[in-house]
């Protein structure tokens, strides 16, 4: 499992999801820590950011820099590579089923906003993750009253059951 740059890490051990996404979801048992060319695939702006800011870390990390501002640090998952993506999505998700979010209704929103844009865009490339992120999205409907969502946000429960039907939808092409 070890690459050059890369560290082994067993997610399970690590992700420490709630056990109400831990159940719903398939986190594979090992995976390894991204390395720069896996976060900046395409030597873009907005992938040097995300690798400013992950190179190198590891799920507990990634967790912790999501508790500590969510809003600034989910905006690199849309940017960085996907094999960055996959393994960094588990720790956002972490952070939606931890009390931390509580009140959070800007995370859930820009959750919505990067699963859609994942989903539009590279499809096939987070066909892995699919498990984790449809259980996210259940945890989200299941506990929407935790968000305290205002009305600016329209009806993002809504959103929420079309991106989870969304979810279980093929690829197209």
């Amino acid at each position: 499992m070890d690459r050059p740059g890369g560290t082994a890490l067993d997610v399970r051990k690590v992700v420490g999801a709630g056990p109400a996404i831990q159940r719903r979801s398939v986190i594979p048992l090992k995976m390894l820590v991204p390395t720069a060319s896996e976060i900046n695939v395409h030597d873009s702006l907005d992938e040097r950011v995300a690798c400013d800011h992950f190179l190198g870390k590891d799920l507990e990390q990634a967790g912790a820099m999501f508790r500590e501002n969510a809003l600034y640090y989910q905006e690199d998952l849309m940017w960085m590579g996907p094999v960055a993506f996959r393994f960094y999505v588990p720790a956002f998700i972490q952070y939606i089923d931890s009390v931390d979010s509580q009140g959070d209704a800007d995370a859930i929103n820009c959750f919505h906003g990067l699963i859609r844009f994942w989903l539009d865009h590279y499809h096939r490339e987070v066909v892995p993750v699919l498990g984790s992120l449809a259980a996210a999205c259940r945890y989200v409907l299941n506990h929407y009253d935790k968000f305290e969502v205002p009305s600016v946000y329209g009806n993002l429960r809504e959103e929420f059951e079309h991106l989870l039907s969304a979810l279980r939808e093929p690829a197209a092409g």
